[in-house]
């Protein structure tokens, strides 16, 4: 490999890097921007505080089990956004809800049961759309 070719295969590494890290950060925010904390976003993703704080500023991305953990939690607000505002994700994912029994779905999240609550979403919107 010539060292031209090295070094544009490196840049091009990087700047995917970059795009991740990037679309890391915008997840970050936008389960902010429904009112969830830092630490609830690392208990969701099974992680401390530091972790998110990196992904939200863009020095580090998840990978394995907190990455899948977190896009989960990415597509549970999305599909939340059809439902509700922002503070109407904000108060349900806070709330004891009835069909989960009397728990809080951001305590069924951080036990990692995102179908869960998926389902429960479904219910809210008029059925499965899926």
């Amino acid at each position: 490999m010539s060292t031209g070719s090295a070094a544009a295969t490196a840049a091009e590494s990087t700047t995917a890097d970059e795009r991740r890290s990037t679309l890391y950060r915008h997840v970050v925010a936008d389960a902010r921007s429904v009112g969830l904390r830092v630490a609830e976003i690392g208990e969701i993703a099974g992680v401390g505080e530091r972790a998110v704080q990196n992904w939200s500023s863009g020095k580090s991305k998840p990978d394995g089990a907190s990455r899948d953990r977190l896009l989960e939690l990415k597509y549970v607000i999305e599909e939340l956004s059809d439902v509700y505002t922002p503070e109407g994700i904000e108060v349900f994912l806070h709330s004891r809800q009835r069909a989960l029994d009397g728990m809080r779905p951001i305590d069924v999240l951080r036990d990692g049961n995102f179908e869960t609550v998926l389902a429960l979403v479904d219910r809210l919107a008029g059925g499965p759309r899926r």
